[in-house]
């Protein structure tokens, strides 16, 4: 997927553009630029702005109730709805115990026998991850470090509260940030402003614990088969 244009499209689409003017400023197919964009409404004024009687009257028909973009855009809100009422609001520490090693089984630095090391963009992802440290894993305050990984050309020191403030973790138990210079991490100053952050622990124990958690996750996952 054309990443950059997507998101230029998306951009150009919330400021009131017609997928056609899209389409010849960022030289993609109209096709592409409708499907990138058919999440976003126009509102009333940016529909009367455009200058095509055609493209006024997709934009309207796609705001209209009865639209098929809405219909289904009520459904899968439907469908959301009903599945988070699935997931209780407490946790019990042994969920607690199984969502933490499932994700740092996914997530997080495995390959260490005692630096714990676990990076995430998502601010909650970052919340359930300290609620594992602090509370199952029982690891003291003053051991844990975080580290924002960031673009140069942002705001480091807001990121770095931001982060801080999520976490939990002081600033003076912040590692030196890490500033991203590659190609990947230039397609995303934009659509992350405060960069990846990461929890830091050394400590063997913690991660032999951890990593048992993960086998026993896998023996589960194998025995379960069929």
């Amino acid at each position: 997927m054309k990443t950059i244009e997507r998101e230029k499209a998306r951009a150009l689409r919330r400021q009131g553009l017609s997928v056609r003017s899209i389409a010849k400023k960022i030289n993609c197919s109209k096709s592409s630029i409708s499907a990138w964009v058919r999440d976003i409404p126009l509102t009333d004024e940016q529909i009367d702005k455009l200058k095509s009687a055609q493209d006024k009257g997709r934009a309207r028909a796609a705001n209209h109730f009865n639209s098929s973009k809405l219909k289904w855009a009520r459904i899968r809100q439907q469908a959301i709805d009903l599945a988070k009422k699935d997931i209780p609001p407490g946790c019990s520490l042994n969920n607690l115990k199984l969502i933490g090693a499932a994700l740092y089984w996914a997530e997080g630095y495995t390959a260490s026998r005692n630096l714990f090391v676990f990076a995430n963009t998502d601010p909650c992802m970052i919340k359930l991850m300290m609620q594992f440290l602090r509370k199952v894993c029982n690891v003291p305050f003053n051991k844990l470090r975080g580290r924002v990984n960031i673009h140069p050309t942002l705001d480091i020191e807001s990121a770095q509260r931001y982060w801080s403030k999520i976490s939990g973790i002081p600033l003076r138990q912040f590692h030196k940030p890490l500033l991203a210079v590659s190609i990947a991490s230039k397609q995303k100053r934009k659509t992350l402003p405060y960069g990846t952050y990461r929890i830091v622990i050394s400590d063997v124990m913690l991660c032999s614990r951890i990593k048992g958690w993960i086998e026993g996750l896998k023996n589960w996952a194998i025995s379960s088969v069929g």
